[in-house]
């Protein structure tokens, strides 16, 4: 399963996850109208490790706004 994340900016939410430790996909290969956004493929997650990039990603969006407010 993959999950799309709208997002301002997709390069900082990708670099900043990376810092982190997980792998995502800056949304402009895959999309077609939509706005910018990340590629997220869940299919082998485990729940525990679904919460820790949850809480990642919260936190690498509050960086965003902070660094690149777009």
């Amino acid at each position: 399963m993959n999950l799309w994340v709208p997002v301002r900016d997709e390069s900082a939410v990708v670099n900043g996850l990376r810092s982190y430790g997980w792998w995502v996909a800056a949304g402009a290969r895959f999309r077609l109208s939509a706005g910018p956004g990340v590629r997220i493929s869940t299919a082998g997650l485990e729940p525990a490790d679904a919460v820790r990039l949850a809480s990642d990603f919260a936190a690498v969006l509050g960086e965003s706004e902070a660094t690149y407010g777009g």
